[in-house]
């Protein structure tokens, strides 16, 4: 889910740390410097308040409902993991969340999963994956939940309920992930990760100085857009059952083509009289 579907949730505990916490070192650089390094860039903007926020960027196009599993994406991923850790550390606050991915082939059942998802109370979101750099996936569905055996539950019952579907069927992958992929590419698989005790009081200080964005539309239209952008890729990379969208209307009209051999009684030249 964008961040615009986050849910605040804010770390255990009511007394935030001093600053302090801005000469802990981190993969050989302290997390003020990495802050520093990041404002200056102009990724992260330090408002005239103190607080931070993040420069503004394209959204990918996503389809999500809220559900019992409040995540802080925006928070511990984009702004915590990107910029303050540099990479060198998965967040604390990421530690127990989980994921059941889909990888829908089409449209067609990027939706047909969509349907099944508001038939269970965890956070899901699903969208299109093709201009992401982390991954070969098409599409992807995500069903979010706060640890492992919870993931395995949902798991259970999704694979039954996707193999029942007319439009899925056993055919459609299913996986169980922990926390995000780019995660992984930093900072190894994850089963291996450790978290440094001092990460909370560092999320802890942050998470007060942070600015989350908050939409403007309400969900239903921000669905409606992004569907109409799944519907775009789709037709770019040659998924016909964007159609199922469109009333079965061609999103852009085709271009005439030309035989490249020339028919010849067509064609042929009358001798000169």
């Amino acid at each position: 889910m964008s961040a615009d579907h986050e849910q605040a949730a804010s770390p255990a505990g009511d007394d935030a740390p001093d600053d302090s916490v801005l000469s802990i070192e981190l993969g050989g650089e302290t997390v003020g410097a990495r802050l520093e390094a990041a404002i200056a860039s102009g990724r992260v903007i330090r408002r005239a308040d103190g607080k931070f926020e993040l420069r503004p960027t394209v959204k990918e196009p996503f389809i999500g409902k809220y559900g019992e599993f409040g995540r802080c994406c925006e928070f511990l991923n984009a702004f915590m993991f990107t910029h303050v850790y540099g990479g060198k550390a998965v967040p604390i606050g990421c530690r127990d969340c989980y994921k059941v991915k889909v990888l829908p082939e089409t449209l067609r059942e990027l939706m047909a999963v969509n349907e099944i998802a508001q038939d269970f109370s965890c956070a899901s979101k699903g969208g299109s994956e093709v201009d992401r750099r982390d991954n070969q996936a098409l599409y992807g569905s995500y069903f979010f939940l706060l640890g492992l055996d919870k993931a395995r539950a949902v798991y259970r019952k999704l694979r039954d309920a996707i193999d029942a579907h007319p439009k899925l069927g056993p055919k459609v992958k299913l996986v169980i992930k922990r926390g995000c992929t780019n995660y992984e590419h930093a900072c190894g698989p994850s089963d291996r990760y450790t978290f440094d005790p001092r990460l909370e009081a560092i999320e802890k200080y942050f998470w007060s100085k942070f600015v989350r964005k908050r939409p403007v539309l309400p969900q239903k239209y921000r669905n409606a857009m992004a569907l109409l952008e799944m519907v775009r890729i789709a037709y770019r990379i040659g998924d016909d059952t964007y159609k199922d969208f469109t009333g079965g209307k061609e999103l852009v009209s085709p271009t005439l083509s030309y035989d490249p051999e020339i028919p010849a009684a067509r064609d042929e030249i009358a001798p000169a009289p």
